[in-house]
């Protein structure tokens, strides 16, 4: 017949442990949620991460190391014959249970002060942009460099990637599972494939801050180009951009945001990337429909289950708002005109846009092979400039760098080429994507392609200095840099402003 005694739960040192993180952790729940329920509404969605999940896991480890413990104890006495009662009692006369005890005690003593000081720093630890984008520092490096440089600069990564709510918060832990798994084990992706589709609709971020219905008017622009001739000659083009969207004064659905208001506007992209679209539908309010499609092509079999028809939103021609790596162009021309480059150096805008399109394998072998190839230009086609101006070329070499350190991703093989930027027609086809003057609607009107549907060139000309050039407000016909005997009207921007150029 077995014997039975009682013991106390804690005499194993395994229960001593369990118990103390228990404790600990159930003290960090408690704390957090009341942290949680006097707070009020939150803008840190990590803040239920902390709370209902790291907490619990940390209550959970030392429950389960007490019921260990428990298991360890039965499981001996049954190989002695023995049955254990289990008590919370305390035997003051067994120095092993006092020395149990002292460590439970020490402990639970240590544990409550890291864990709800660690608890408590990783919950505001969470809401920071560096926990974002410094974590995993090789992943993450282009977007985080990026965003620095971007109109969005203070604005918490969280509340666009994530945003208030339940569910995406749920979605976004499920793929930072599969993240972190990826990073761990060295096999994300180089680059890191866009656009990302597990994000929220765009109309619950973008437009807490961006209301369409308050997009109106025109939007004066000025834009300066340096030609890759020895010169670096200028030409400014200013025009007037139609914004447009809802005119609360008049009512009217006008400008390039009319396609998020009024009309539901929906396409078909046959790539991944959402770069080629060959089917388009317009939805009127009176439920009247249009439908674009490319005549050339095999129409759109929109039952087949593959086939997504996306409804047009903000990410559709604003796709990069907080990680835009700029072609080296766009770059050269900002860096040229506020003379951080100067243009005297002859040539500099055809051999800087060659050395920044350069095949580097690290950031170090480009700053390494920037800096000895421009010197070594200049030295070798204009000595005269290379031992008069060599200050400009110093800080032209030192501009570059700094246009390629905030561009360029080596490492990641990220830059402007993987990079697909909608909001224009340069380098990238973005409007050109939909407005192609090739696909018709079943009346036989063409989606057009026209310059003057989203902008007015008021001032064009060989100049840095807009004052010297031509102006009217009703619009001039564009003039193209260089003289390609108007090819420009019958081809795209970008069959000559290639991705792969950067031009």
């Amino acid at each position: 017949m077995e014997n039975t005694r009682s013991q106390s739960v804690l005499r194993h040192p395994l229960g001593a442990v369990g118990g103390a993180i228990l404790i600990a952790g159930s003290l960090l729940f408690f704390i957090l949620l009341l942290i949680d329920i006097t707070g009020g509404a939150s803008e840190n969605p990590y803040r239920s991460l902390v709370t209902f999940v790291i907490a619990p896991v940390v209550t959970l480890i030392g429950f389960t190391l007490f019921l260990i413990s428990i298991w360890i104890q039965v499981r001996r006495a049954r190989k002695k014959g023995e049955k254990f009662q289990f008590s919370l009692t305390f035997d003051s006369n067994d120095p092993h249970y006092l020395r149990n005890i002292g460590l439970f005690l020490g402990i639970v003593g240590v544990l409550v002060i890291l864990v709800i000081y660690s608890g408590t720093r990783a919950y505001e630890a969470t809401d920071s942009i560096a926990f974002c984008g410094e974590t995993c520092h090789e992943v993450m490096s282009p977007q985080f460099v990026t965003y620095h440089n971007s109109a969005h600069a203070r604005v918490p990564c969280v509340e666009c990637h994530i945003g208030p709510g339940a569910s995406f918060y749920v979605k976004s832990k499920i793929d930072g599972i599969r993240q972190l798994f990826a990073t761990a084990m060295n096999t994300f992706e180089r680059p890191i494939q866009t656009p990302v589709y597990s994000l929220r609709p765009a109309q619950e971020t973008c437009e807490g801050c961006h209301w369409p219905q308050q997009f109106y008017g025109e939007k004066m622009v000025t834009h300066t180009y340096y030609r890759t001739d020895e010169d670096n000659s200028p030409w400014t083009i200013k025009m007037l951009v139609k914004i447009g969207g809802g005119n609360p004064r008049t009512g009217k659905l006008e400008g390039i945001h009319w396609h998020m208001l009024g009309s539901t506007v929906e396409y078909v992209a046959t790539d991944p990337k959402r770069e080629n679209i060959d089917w388009v539908r317009v939805i009127h309010p009176n439920n009247d429909t249009i439908i674009y499609h490319d005549p050339e092509n095999e129409p759109i079999n929109l039952d087949d289950p593959n086939i997504e028809i996306r409804t047009f939103d903000c990410m559709d021609c604003h796709n990069r708002p907080s990680h835009s790596f700029e072609p080296p162009a766009k770059s050269l021309n900002l860096a040229l005109s506020t003379r951080r480059i100067s243009p005297e150096l002859k040539s500099i805008r055809e051999i800087g846009l060659e050395l920044l399109n350069g095949a580097y394998q690290t950031k170090d072998e480009a700053r390494d092979s920037i800096t000895s190839k421009l010197v070594a230009f200049y030295e070798k086609d204009y000595p005269e400039l290379a031992s008069e101006k060599r200050e400009y070329i110093i800080q032209a070499v030192k501009s570059l760098y700094t246009i390629y350190e905030q561009n360029f991703f080596p490492e990641m093989k990220t830059d402007y080429r993987v990079r697909e930027n909608n909001l224009s027609h340069f380098v990238n086809d973005g409007c050109f994507r939909c407005h192609d003057g090739v696909m018709k609607n079943q009346y036989g009107v063409v989606l057009s392609a026209e310059c003057t549907t989203c902008h007015l060139i008021v001032s064009q000309g060989p100049s840095e200095n807009v004052d010297e050039l031509e102006n009217n407000l009703g619009g001039l016909y564009f003039q193209h840099p260089e003289d390609i005997d108007g090819a420009w009207e019958e081809m795209k921007c970008t069959e000559c402003h290639t991705p792969e150029s950067g031009y």
